[in-house]
């Protein structure tokens, strides 16, 4: 898998993860002793850790850009191990809906009494298959990573002086002692 590509993946899975936070996940109806006969969970509520998990994916795309192999790896890990407590947030949270239901519950009776009937919508799923996309893509950059170029895109090209012509090579470097280099940077002359 290419770098890009995988930092593409990785944004859309945390993404989609992110637009079901919004969305109704479990609605509990036939409510008694309340202002109203139902509520509703939405995913925020529902799953909080899964949202968490979302921002911990995009921040991972966001390192891939630059990242080196071992940055790579480690970000790669990050990314599987948060698409799997996404994943299994999401399915926990929709196989059980009443758990899940409780807090939006009690807000609307003011008891913690069970609703007459429970219904889980497509939404746990849809994040649930985003954290197994974000736990896929971070699997693949663990197993591309050593095959990624290096991101050394303000790096000069070995043997080029800085601002020099790409054929011009440098003279041999004289060993330059660290506090002759913070000397330089003090008066203003950057030693690199």
């Amino acid at each position: 898998m290419r770098r890009r590509t995988a930092v593409l993946l990785a944004l859309a899975s945390g993404a989609l993860v992110l637009a079901t936070a919004g969305q109704t996940w479990v609605e509990a109806s036939g409510l008694t002793g309340g202002t109203a006969d139902h509520a509703r969970a939405v995913g925020a509520s529902a799953a909080p850790v899964a949202t968490a998990m979302a921002v911990v994916v995009m921040a991972g795309a966001l390192a891939l850009t630059t990242a080196r192999r071992v940055g790579a790896v480690v970000v790669g890990l990050l990314t599987v191990l948060a698409g799997v407590v996404i994943a299994s947030t999401a399915v926990f949270a929709a196989l059980d809906p009443v758990a899940t239901a409780t807090p939006a519950v009690a807000a609307v009776t003011g008891t913690t009494a069970d609703a007459a009937s429970y219904a889980v919508t497509v939404w746990p799923w849809v994040c649930a298959a985003a954290g197994v996309l974000a736990a896929l893509t971070g699997a693949a950059a663990l197993a591309s990573a050593r095959s990624w170029r290096s991101a050394r895109r303000y790096e000069a090209a070995a043997g080029t002086p800085a601002g020099a012509p790409a054929g011009a090579t440098a003279a041999p470097a004289a060993t330059v002692d660290e506090m002759d280099a913070w000397d330089d940077l003090s008066r203003g002359h950057d030693p690199t």
